[in-house]
């Protein structure tokens, strides 16, 4: 029989190994959340549209009942969870480009205005915004602004707007 080096005052994980150096999300108690709140469901973001509170039960708790939009497809999700539980909470950022160019693989060129730093980086989704941007582009009737919307590490442009 081996033994086996075995350190027993070092922990093996700890919670701080698995937090994102970015802080992607913050956790919050459920009880809290209103709507028009960001939350994490199912590792998605999503925007909550409708909560209700239930009375205790019984033999339970009482219940939250969740009901969210996914920011970025659109697609309604519903989730009960307890009061007493924690729920995570995304860091929702908006930021403006001006659209530089449209490639015609799908990605756009955008420009920030603050650090006048070029991305290509940004593909256009396959949505009715994303077809109504083509479109302005295409007419080439001036500068188009677009609002980028980054959560949990995805972005997607969320609008747009033409400036003369």
């Amino acid at each position: 029989m081996t033994s086996v080096d075995f350190n027993f005052a070092e922990p093996i994980a700890s919670s701080y190994d698995s937090v994102d150096a970015g802080m992607t999300t913050s956790p919050a108690d459920i009880g809290s959340v209103k709507k028009s709140d960001f939350v994490v469901l199912n590792g998605r973001p999503f925007k909550v549209v409708e909560i209700t509170h239930s009375k205790p039960g019984k033999h339970g708790h009482s219940k939250v009942h969740l009901v969210g939009i996914d920011i970025f497809t659109g697609r309604r999700h519903e989730d009960v969870r307890p009061v007493g539980h924690i729920i995570q909470v995304p860091k929702v950022g908006k930021k403006d480009y001006l659209l530089v160019s449209i490639a015609n693989d799908g990605y756009a060129t955008l420009l920030d205005e603050d650090t006048c730093q070029i991305r290509s980086d940004l593909s256009i989704q396959d949505s009715n915004t994303a077809r109504r941007l083509r479109d302005k582009y295409k007419e080439d009737n001036g500068q188009i602004k677009v609002t980028v919307l980054k959560a949990l590490g995805e972005e997607q442009i969320m609008a747009f707007k033409v400036i003369d």
